[in-house]
């Protein structure tokens, strides 16, 4: 196993990270395997300029805590290092991120620092080509706080994946969202993924898509955003991503509540049509 371990001083800049992923090329070889590298950064500040931007525009109502899913931002450096790792297999642009978890054992103080540890994981065949996991564990004093795994996709081909859905995900909502033409760069700018498919309907075009599309985090945030009053402060949430949102739009939200638990998603705001849809499970004990 190779470690690797940075400051967030000597974290590589992420325009240039996301430079490199535009030029990987992929391996073409019948039995991909992953690099065993373990990347881990120490003494990251949970708050700054970005981070408040990051809460304003979601936005996340508890301001002495910090939002769960910022510590996804956090550590995007790392992942696009995972990513263009020489050994890994695949072409970086193009990835589709399918499912993605979040465990949060305790709220997250605004002055911590954290240790930041990501690695690949659980390649498998897909329908569509080759499946795996980058998985994240964050801890202060040497304490488990806040553990990550999101599904990614690597496709064969470049056409965007289709994604049907079926009157089976018919939801009465619950809210109406709108958003903007420019929520993909609003959300580049203090998220840090600047991926062309999120930015303008040109960029998106390269990449087989219409419009620009919301980023899938944007959108998982988002819900935390409006579950926060239920979720407390120890919870696991997951969710699998359906169908692109393409900008402007607007969107439902709706949530159903379950003892220790519930579901959620966004639709369509004719509700016909599934985006995406989750599940959350409140923790007790440690």
């Amino acid at each position: 196993m190779s470690a690797k371990l940075f400051t967030p001083q000597s974290l590589p800049y992420i325009p240039t990270l996301l430079l490199k992923a535009a030029l990987k090329r992929p391996q073409h070889i019948a039995h991909p395997c992953l690099p065993d590298t373990v990347l881990r950064c120490q003494g990251m500040q949970v708050a700054g300029d970005r981070q408040r931007a990051y809460q304003s525009l979601l936005p996340w109502p508890q301001q002495g805590a910090v939002h769960p899913a910022w510590i996804h931002c956090l550590a995007m450096p790392l992942h696009l290092m995972l990513l263009l790792d020489k050994g890994f297999p695949f072409r970086v642009m193009g990835l589709v991120h399918m499912e993605n978890q979040i465990t949060q054992y305790r709220a997250l103080g605004l002055d911590e620092k954290l240790d930041i540890v990501c690695e690949l994981a659980d390649l498998q065949p897909h329908r569509l080509g080759w499946q795996f996991s980058i998985v994240t564990k964050v801890t202060s004093a040497d304490v488990l706080i806040w553990e990550a795994k999101s599904i990614n996709l690597a496709r064969h081909g470049k056409a965007p994946a289709k994604t049907l859905s079926s009157v089976q995900d018919l939801q009465q909502v619950d809210e109406i969202w709108h958003l903007d033409d420019d929520l993909g760069r609003q959300y580049a700018k203090v998220s840090g993924d600047y991926n062309p498919i999120h930015l303008y309907p040109w960029s998106a075009r390269l990449f087989g898509f219409n419009a620009p599309i919301a980023h899938g985090m944007w959108s998982k945030a988002r819900c935390i955003s409006a579950l926060s009053s239920v979720l407390g402060e120890r919870f696991r949430i997951s969710v699998s991503f359906r169908k692109p949102i393409l900008l402007p739009c607007d969107i439902g939200f709706y949530a159903h509540s379950e003892p220790q638990g519930g579901r959620f998603g966004l639709l369509s705001a004719d509700g016909l049509s599934t985006h995406f849809s989750g599940d959350y499970e409140c923790l007790t004990g440690r």
